[in-house]
């Protein structure tokens, strides 16, 4: 039997066909886990704000229209209960993760349960992994229409008429989110990342690379000069089921418990990873 394309399945689940729905939604499923992670970042507000995602989308599922694809509409779904999520919560420091470098640093234990996350053994880092999960903690920076405009237009790969829509804003508003959010990230990774700017205080990539035993250590770090090479480097990385998923894990839970706090210093005590400097 030939499967159902998506508009025949649209057509079943509209009549109630809550099998047809499970098949839609099995289809659309990775993208959506992806812009939700990209979002928030944390691992468990992410499985919420999936299952959220899916009982409001079955819910309201009579009133989609088909003017877009239905993974396109499912991830708008998702993208606005992120929003409303982010919203919800104190923005993180441009620089949480020296803030967190820091406390690794100075706590015995938060060291030790970095070096168990990379000492395990089904553990790899992958340069491109961590370059998409800091550009995710940084961009808790902004504010979260420009955290979403960037990552649905740089990191999905959406239109500006698709990104307009997911946000419920005109595409002139969703484009002036997005030169904003731009900026402010260019600004934010010329003063802190090392790769962009051998000034930068963040040398985590070096770091963590050089810490992992060397089989493990993936492929050499990109040459990285420019904030949109960064972004290019980072879109087709996967931050949700990679290589390096359980040290990411780990960064996002500790660094949202800290930032919801406001505790630490971000007077660098490691340089982010290159304690010698050089």
């Amino acid at each position: 039997m030939t499967p159902l394309d998506d508009a025949g399945l649209v057509d079943r689940a509209q009549a109630g066909d809550r099998a047809a729905f499970e098949t839609l939604v099995d289809r659309n499923r990775r993208p959506l886990r992806a812009v939700v992670r990209r979002l928030v970042g944390v691992p468990e507000d992410t499985d919420d704000l999936v299952q959220e995602t899916l009982l409001r989308a079955w819910q309201g599922f009579s009133g989609f229209r088909g003017e877009s694809a239905f993974g396109t509409w499912l991830c708008a779904v998702g993208t606005r209960l992120a929003l409303d999520h982010l919203r919800r919560q104190r923005r993180w420091r441009v620089d949480a993760q020296v803030v967190y470098g820091n406390e690794c640093y100075a706590d015995e234990a938060m060291k030790a349960e970095v070096v168990g996350a990379i000492g395990s053994p089904d553990f790899m880092f992958e340069a491109r992994e961590h370059i998409a999960y800091c550009l995710t903690c940084v961009g808790r920076s902004l504010p979260p229409e420009q955290h979403a405009a960037l990552t649905l237009r740089d990191m999905a790969g959406m239109s500006n008429r698709e990104a307009a829509a997911a946000l419920g804003v005109t595409q002139s508003v969703l484009r002036h989110h997005l030169a904003r959010a731009r900026e402010a990230m260019t600004q934010a990774f010329e003063g802190l990342c090392s790769l962009v700017n051998k000034q930068g205080v963040c040398y985590q990539c070096k770091g963590l690379r050089e810490a992992t035993p060397e089989p493990r250590r993936g492929p050499p770090i990109p040459a990285i000069d420019l904030f949109l090479r960064r972004i290019e480097v980072a879109r087709g990385a996967d931050i949700d089921a990679g290589a390096s998923q359980a040290m990411h894990d780990l960064f996002w839970r500790r660094t949202a418990v800290q930032e919801a706090a406001g505790s630490g210093t971000d007077t660098p005590a490691a340089l982010c990873g290159q304690e010698d400097g050089a």
